[in-house]
């Protein structure tokens, strides 16, 4: 497939948001609320879950819709080259930290971190792997959705199949604010981390529900209803942001992240299929498409950057890259070294080492012409 339009301007939008709630944090003097809600980093790691559920449920379609069926080994070996190089080059740097004295680790700290659990490893302490929660979060997505979607599509192939793993989707949606609450007040205080999987799930399947819901007539009615006006769902956004600072936890786990999710879903779909309005030509330019392109990268090494207790690991002689703005420009720096140096290379030997499967495996007998 090629590159779906406005999917880049919103990784790069995600990241922003991530980045400015972690710089005002970082700020000596109190911010008003107001600036939480404008730059709610849960908002920008929300956009990124609900772009994953649709891209990926996306790419399964095409693929099924182009070969007749999923190839589960394709879809991990194509995950595993785009995902774990910039991940673990970057938990080699931390380990390499702790080696030489800047930082202190557990084995906990680095295990959960390599094997996505940190969001349920909730006695890791490392600063420097914390925003690994929503990692462990997609990862955990990509082991269950792809083989519901595969076995929904095997069963009932087409529109029907499609119907099902919507069900099953929505079902998900539905569920998930009992299950927070449930969780929250429950007397185990190891069950209340908002990051786990069980707590977070709806968050993609708004993204599953848009790509295997799109085009039929149903949900049709009720996108055009709710996008007539384009800049409803952002200001439902937003007002959900605000709501979310004011009350948090007791908004956002029976209904905020709900509402949120849906107002993130069809925004999204909007922008996606207007990349000619002022929107889709501002996620669309190209700067703003290459921060996209490098938001993976980004997410991963901004923690160390913009953290307060960077100077451990930097040290005082490199305060102009632990403090604003210097520290942002570094993260675009790493990111890029990052991208071109870890991403690119991976992802050009998965082409190769793909085509060499692929030409390696035995072809079919071709049939006798009578």
């Amino acid at each position: 497939m090629s590159r779906i339009p406005s999917l880049d301007g919103l990784r790069a939008l995600s990241i922003f948001l991530v980045m400015a709630l972690h710089t005002m944090q970082r700020m000596p003097y109190h911010l008003s609320p107001l600036w939480y809600a404008i730059f709610n980093g849960d908002t920008g790691v929300y956009i990124f879950f609900v772009i994953s559920g649709y891209l990926i449920t996306s790419l399964l379609l095409h693929e099924q819709q182009k070969k007749g069926t999923i190839s589960m080994r394709s879809f991990y070996f194509r995950r595993a080259m785009r995902i774990l190089p910039p991940i673990y080059f970057y938990v080699a740097f931390i380990l390499l930290m702790a080696w030489l004295g800047r930082v202190a680790v557990t084995k906990i700290d680095i295990f959960s971190a390599l094997f996505f659990f940190r969001n349920y490893a909730t006695t890791s302490s490392m600063w420097s792997l914390e925003h690994f929660w929503t990692l462990s979060v997609e990862e955990q997505f990509y082991l269950i959705w792809p083989f519901v979607l595969y076995f929904c599509l095997r069963h009932r192939p087409g529109i029907t199949g499609r119907m099902i793993a919507a069900k099953v989707a929505i079902a998900v949606i539905l569920v998930s604010p009992i299950i927070r609450v449930a969780a929250y007040l429950s007397p185990v205080p190891y069950l209340h981390h908002p990051g786990m999987f069980h707590m977070r799930a709806d968050s993609l399947m708004f993204g599953c529900v848009v790509a295997l819901l799109q085009g039929t007539p149903a949900f049709e009615r009720v996108y055009a209803f709710a996008t007539k006006i384009w800049w409803i769902p952002p200001v439902v956004i937003f007002l959900c942001d605000c709501l979310a600072v004011r009350f948090q936890n007791y908004w956002q786990f029976p209904i905020g992240f709900t509402i949120t999710g849906i107002a993130i879903a069809f925004f999204l779909l909007w922008c996606v299929r207007n990349p000619s309005s002022v929107v889709g030509r501002i996620l669309n330019a190209r700067f703003v498409v290459h921060i996209g392109v490098l938001s993976y990268s980004i997410y991963i090494w901004q923690t160390l950057f913009l953290h307060h207790g960077n100077g451990a690991i930097l040290g005082s002689s490199l305060k102009l890259i632990s403090t604003f703005p210097g520290n942002w420009l570094a993260v675009l720096l790493v990111a890029e070294f990052s991208y071109y140096v870890i991403e690119q290379p991976s992802l050009r030997l998965r082409t190769r080492l793909m085509h060499y499967f692929s030409s390696a495996e035995p072809k079919p007998a071709q049939a006798i012409e009578r």
